[in-house]
Order: C-alpha cells, then sequence, then structure tokens
C-alpha cells in the first residue's frame, strides 16, 4: 500500500518541480514596439449592468491607436440594463459595436455569443475579456504586440481582486495556482490552458479551427478549447508583462466557487483525446491528493511525509508565483488552502465528471 501511495503522489510532485522550474527559468519576453495592426476585443455579457460600466471605462482608456481598435460586445438576452449601457458607450464611442442576441441558439450561450462578435469583427487579432474583469491601460498593446511578434496565441495571467475575508483569499490562492501551473508547463511546451478572462489570437486561427463549431454544445471550456487547438497549429506562449494582468471579481460565496471549480474540472474528460499530457497533469493531481486523503482516513505512517512534501513544493511554486505575477498571498490562507485541497479537489473532480453543476443558460 505505501508503493501505491508513493506512486500515486510521485507523478504530481515530479509536473510540481517541472512547473517550479518552468517559472524559474521562463524565457524573458522583450515586446518590440511596432505599429499594431487593426484589433478586435470580444466581450460576451450576460446580466452584467453591476460591472460593464468599468470594463468599458478601462478599454476607452487603452493606450493604442482608436483608429486600429474596435470593441464588440455580445449582449446575451440581458433582462437587466447591461444593453441599455452597453448602447450608451456605443454612441459615445464610434469603434464601440453592441450585438444583441434575443433569442436562445443551438451552439452553448457563450459559444454563440463570442462566435456573433468574432464573425461581426475586423481586426487581424482579436483579444477576449469577459465582462466582469479590469484591465490595465496597456493591456491591449501588450496583448497585441505578443500576437504580432510570435504568431502564437498568447495566454494572460487573470487574477482575483483582493479583499480582507478568507473564501476571496482562498480563490485568489487557488487561481493564481492554476495560473502558474499554465506558465511552467508552458515553459517546457505542455500546453494546459488559459482563461477567457485574457486570451488573444489572430483572428485566421479561430477559423480554422472552425470557431466554436466542433464543441458547440459543452457549456463551458470556450477558453480551454481554443487554447489547446489553436496551439496545435501555431505554439501558445505566456504573457509575463505585468501591464498584461487582468483582474476579475472573485465569487462571493463557497457554493459559487465550487460551482465554478466543478464547471470547470467538467471540461477535463475533453482533453484526453486531445491533450493527453494535460490530462496526465489533472489526473496526477486527482490522484496524489486522494492517495493523501486516504493516508490520513487509514492512518498511514506515510501521511505525513506525504503532507509535508507537497506543503512545500507547491509553497515554492506559489512564492515565485506571486512575486512573477504581483500577487500577494496569505500564509494563513495558504495554509487552509493546501490542507484542504485533499477534500475538495477528489469532491470537484467527481463532481466536475458527472456534470454537477450550474450555468448560465
Amino acid at each position: 500500500m505505501d508503493l501505491f501511495l508513493l506512486l500515486g503522489t510521485g507523478v504530481y510532485f515530479c509536473f510540481v518541480v517541472i512547473i517550479f522550474s518552468g517559472l524559474l527559468f521562463r524565457k524573458k519576453m522583450i515586446n518590440p514596439e511596432a505599429n499594431l495592426p487593426p484589433i478586435s476585443v470580444v466581450i460576451s455579457a450576460r446580466n452584467e449592468e453591476k460591472n460593464i460600466s468599468n470594463l468599458l471605462n478601462d478599454l476607452v482608456n487603452q493606450s493604442v491607436d482608436k483608429n486600429q481598435l474596435e470593441i464588440l460586445i455580445a449582449n446575451d438576452r440581458s433582462d437587466d440594463s447591461t444593453g441599455k449601457i452597453i448602447d450608451r458607450f456605443a454612441s459615445d464611442y464610434s469603434f464601440i459595436k453592441t450585438i444583441h442576441i434575443d433569442k436562445k441558439h443551438n451552439m452553448a450561450p457563450k459559444k454563440y455569443a463570442l462566435t456573433q462578435a468574432i464573425d461581426n469583427s475586423n481586426g487581424e487579432i482579436i483579444i477576449a475579456t469577459d465582462a466582469d474583469c479590469r484591465v490595465p491601460r496597456d493591456w491591449i498593446k501588450s496583448m497585441g504586440l505578443l500576437v504580432q511578434s510570435t504568431g502564437k496565441i498568447v495566454i494572460g495571467y487573470s487574477k482575483i481582486a483582493s479583499s480582507n475575508t478568507l473564501i476571496n483569499e482562498f480563490q485568489k490562492i487557488d487561481f493564481l495556482g492554476i495560473m502558474a501551473a499554465n506558465g511552467g508547463l508552458l515553459t517546457h511546451g505542455i500546453v494546459c490552458s488559459g482563461s477567457g478572462q485574457n486570451l488573444a489570437y489572430k483572428k485566421e486561427d479561430f477559423y480554422k479551427i472552425n470557431g466554436f463549431e466542433p464543441v458547440k454544445d459543452q457549456i463551458s471550456g470556450d477558453d480551454m478549447y481554443v487554447v489547446q487547438t489553436i496551439s496545435s497549429l501555431k505554439g501558445a506562449i505566456f504573457n509575463y508583462d505585468p501591464d498584461s494582468f487582468v483582474s476579475t471579481l472573485p465569487k462571493k460565496s463557497i457554493k459559487g466557487y465550487l460551482n465554478q471549480r466543478v464547471r470547470w474540472s467538467s471540461n477535463s474528460k475533453f482533453t484526453l483525446r486531445r491533450n493527453p499530457l494535460f490530462f496526465g497533469f489533472l489526473l496526477s493531481a486527482f490522484l496524489a491528493n486522494s492517495c493523501i486523503l486516504y493516508s490520513i482516513i487509514f492512518s498511514s505512517s506515510l501521511s505525513i511525509f506525504l503532507i509535508t512534501i507537497k506543503f512545500f513544493l507547491e509553497a515554492f511554486v506559489m512564492f515565485i508565483g506571486s512575486r512573477l505575477f504581483l500577487t500577494s498571498v496569505s500564509i494563513t490562507a495558504y495554509i487552509i488552502w493546501n490542507l484542504a485541497q485533499p477534500i475538495y479537489i477528489p469532491i470537484v473532480g467527481i463532481s466536475g465528471l458527472i456534470g454537477k453543476y450550474s450555468w448560465k443558460e
């Protein structure tokens, strides 16, 4: 049994070392100063009246030439004042375009909304974010230049906005870990995923993969699909430029947070065929935490050893990740997050596999 526990956790520990080394020895990026081609920012918004104004204010104050920019917001059947707010901005700024979606389509709602925005865009480069995000002044410039100079899909960093509550700090650490894993593994050529809050790619590449048509029935996972399919054609790169970092709001409750993680987990079953190595990483994390939970329940002599190794290996990743991504980490929240993983990761993984989550219809 001890051998099983060591094997079950050992593969994951190897992945964590790879992540750490990838962050430590990442390639230094220098964005050349060049004229950007036409860029289209695409956003899907559903009942975002509390957030959309902040994002649009950030976007109209971007440092890029507005003659080379268009912002397309797909108002996805909102029943609040989201549409009116977007229309008001569109009347004030000629580079903002509104697409109102009134009826549900046979494609998953967010995928259809983004498809409508991209189909109506004129830019050579597509940059995507979510309606509840905040972006810095040079965000478009940083993401656009990296796409232009490399030709790859660009994965940007997203962070949870800071607050003083434990649940928010927990989410911030969890999201930092996810993004650090994406960046660290990508250094070694292992493409994982990205967040739809901060992605950029060439418009022509979106059509080369036939858009979202191959996954039109999947409720979520648009970002993972785009990253994995476009990267298989053109490659992927992580943007470590602080000017590209996006922030988003945390979930307000534990239930909302867990539902989001289960939804994300539900996409893992589609990666086995598309990206076996990434699936192997996800499986190793699930098995490692399940093995640690098993060792605790059955009082294995290895339990303290495994918990300690995991605690410090992940702490190294969080330390360098917090420095790279300018994200502060509460030691108390980290301890709680790390010790809770052997319980919540197996629960989230199994729930995602059987599809136990809710999403905007």
